[in-house]
């Protein structure tokens, strides 16, 4: 089995993704260059996908905001394609989704995204939001020193950039043989700018609570890469980058403690935040506890900053 696991269910994914939300909401740009640009087909349909759709309602939102933009150039039929992992909670998405509108197909794909999803040359647009800093496997990494790649050794590091690279290119390749040429890849991803890496303090705290707990050594599967990591094999896989930038967002909870100095709300919606998609992996109830006291101590020491990578790349 992938170690990539599937977010939280029931819904809690959902009620907990205004993160993720704003992801989107902050590269529309990306989104409408990408709508205008591509070449489209002299009969439908244009293929777009999701790639890591969840629970969906940011999935939907995501390509419902596609779809608009490409009626605006045209009326052939579309085919949207939700994918994610077997274990997904596919019954919360099927809740979640309703009819597009006249012309527009829907359908879901569970299959790992370093393979493909859909057949050869059937996409116009893919898009990755919040999910391709998933590893697809933990090498072994002897003795590590903190959860996250950025808080170990160079050498447990090192065994995490080489498979994050693997996988990237994995990545990579699978979509070069679903898109068209001009077709586009949209991609939004946690970074890692000069060693400023998304979540950082977060994944300290969580270091400590997992000491004091006697946690066993535990390996977070999530590599954020930087801008070189991210461009270098664009080119053998079949892409040139047509816009890249790294992004600094707070998040909605933390502007709304600017707003209300309420420590204790944010603090219950920032690790609910993380435990959305932390759980899976770290299923301890106690680590969600106190990292929610934590983080009502000490908003600005424990905070969930985000460092986004948001890019496109054009299929040759």
């Amino acid at each position: 089995m992938p170690v990539i696991p599937s977010m939280k269910g029931d819904g809690f994914y959902d009620q907990h993704s205004k993160v993720q939300e704003q992801f989107i909401l902050s590269s529309q740009d990306l989104l409408e260059e990408a709508a205008a640009t591509i070449p489209l087909p002299a009969a439908g349909p244009i293929g777009l996908a999701d790639l890591g759709c969840s629970e969906g309602k940011n999935s939907l939102l995501l390509m419902r905001l596609l779809v608009q933009m490409i009626r605006q150039r045209s009326k052939l039929s579309v085919a949207v394609t939700h994918n994610d992992l077997p274990a997904n909670n596919w019954n919360g998405f099927f809740r979640n989704l309703t009819p597009y509108g006249p012309g527009i197909w829907a359908q879901a794909n569970a299959t790992s995204f370093f393979l493909p999803v859909v057949p050869p040359r059937s996409l116009h647009i893919a898009c990755c939001y919040s999910a391709v800093h998933w590893l697809s496997q933990v090498p072994s990494v002897p003795h590590p020193k903190g959860v996250l790649f950025a808080l170990m050794e160079p050498e447990s590091r090192e065994l995490l950039a080489a498979q994050a690279a693997l996988d990237w290119e994995a990545f990579l390749k699978a979509r070069a043989e679903e898109l068209v040429p001009g077709g586009r890849l949209v991609l939004v991803s946690g970074g890692n700018k000069d060693g400023d890496v998304a979540g950082i303090k977060m994944y300290r705290l969580l270091d400590q609570i997992l000491q004091e707990l006697g946690h066993p050594p535990f390996v977070m599967p999530i590599y954020y890469r930087n801008e070189q990591e991210i461009c270098d094999p664009l080119e053998r896989c079949g892409f040139q980058l047509a816009h890249f930038r790294i992004q600094h967002l707070t998040t909605p909870f933390a502007e709304q403690l600017k707003l209300d100095s309420d420590r204790r709300a944010y603090a219950r919606s920032a690790s609910s935040f993380v435990r959305a998609w932390m759980e899976p992996l770290l299923p301890d109830p106690r680590i969600y506890e106190i990292m929610e006291e934590r983080m009502a101590a000490d908003p600005e020491g424990t905070e969930v900053a985000n460092v986004q990578i948001v890019a496109a790349f054009s299929r040759l």
